[in-house]
């Protein structure tokens, strides 16, 4: 068992509300604030499939590892559970990593935006990841490449409460045919 509050909401599912429906690149807030704009006509809801509040801790990575595979398995896009979990793995590790104080919480939401898989860490520090350069021989700082590399988009939005960080990969529908 996850330590943690979550809850999955199986596919189909209703669209989330209309003041937390957002376009691809804004972010809703967990904490129902407005969106940064309107949803454009020809884009498709967005669909909460699972969200899970951790505590800012080392011990939160594993328990989203676990959580991420567990939706994306229920989700119909198992197929990409690897590279979910391993985007999932860096984005809360960076959390982890650069939270504000200890007893701090952060905010995993996976989401279907239209064909691709959102995956979204809410936080409650204002500082923004950015690129470095990467050594890899380093044993850190690898992560916000990975993200950059693997992801079909990926950016960072500001909340009321703090900001997320997001990244989505294509998922629906299951591409026969991969690298092609």
């Amino acid at each position: 068992m996850m330590s943690g509050d979550h809850h999955t909401i199986e596919l189909p599912s209703t669209p989330l509300p209309s003041h937390l429906t957002t376009t691809a690149t804004p972010v809703a807030p967990p904490n129902g604030t407005a969106p940064n704009g309107p949803r454009g006509l020809d884009e498709p809801p967005v669909v909460l499939l699972g969200e899970l509040t951790l505590p800012a801790e080392r011990a939160s990575v594993p328990a989203a590892r676990r959580f991420s595979r567990s939706v994306s398995t229920a989700s119909g896009v198992g197929h990409i559970a690897d590279d979910a979990e391993v985007l999932v793995s860096e984005l809360v590790t960076n959390a982890v990593r650069h939270a504000p104080a200890a007893g701090g919480a952060l905010c995993l939401r996976l989401l279907r935006a239209g064909a691709r898989l959102r995956i979204e860490v809410h936080d409650q520090s204002a500082a923004v990841p950015t690129a470095r350069p990467v050594d890899l021989m380093e044993e850190t700082g690898r992560g916000w490449f990975l993200v950059a590399v693997m992801a079909d988009r990926h950016g960072t939005e500001h909340t009321a409460s703090g900001k997320a960080v997001w990244c989505e990969v294509r998922a629906w529908p299951r591409d026969e045919h991969p690298g092609h």
